[in-house]
């Protein structure tokens, strides 16, 4: 009994002094458990990274797209303006810089007397292209004439 009280005390003493002794199977567990770790949070930060790369395209895509929508926009209101002006283009096709001096343009093209106008738009940076239709009623004896607007639709290319 003696011995084992001894031993006891001995333990005891070691505790205090933080000299824990290590058994053989627990070495390198802690190394094994930040590795693990460090492994896990890699993992979060790429997935992180990723996902944001998506999104980052996504909203450029958006961007470029609407860009391209709102120059064929303008190649509508251009052939309009014309229209309200002479009354007829007759089958005529052009194309624009918009804004003027950009790589950015649309091409318009107008049919069947003035009664459907084509715009593209080119968001050249991208190459991002949208179409638009637009039919038209065209009235009136004089320059401005009332130009009426019956359908506008996106076109796919």
């Amino acid at each position: 009994m003696e011995h084992q009280a001894q031993r006891i005390d001995k333990v005891k003493k070691m505790n205090r002094n933080n000299n824990i002794p290590i058994k053989r199977c627990e070495k390198g567990f802690v190394l094994v458990l930040t590795l693990f770790a460090a492994l896990i949070l890699a993992t979060l930060i790429i997935a992180f990274i990723n996902i944001t790369s998506i999104d980052l395209t996504l909203v450029k895509n958006h961007m470029y797209s609407s860009k391209a929508y709102y120059i064929a926009e303008a190649g509508i209101a251009d052939a309009l303006n014309q229209i309200r002006l002479t009354g007829q283009l007759g089958d005529t096709q052009w194309e624009e810089s918009f804004p003027s001096g950009s790589s950015d343009k649309y091409t318009v093209a107008v049919s069947q007397n003035s009664t459907v106008i084509n715009s593209t738009g080119l968001a050249s940076v991208s190459n991002f292209s949208r179409t638009l239709e637009v039919k038209v009623n065209v009235s009136g004896s004089s320059s401005p004439y009332k130009v009426s607007i019956n359908q506008w639709k996106e076109t796919t290319q």
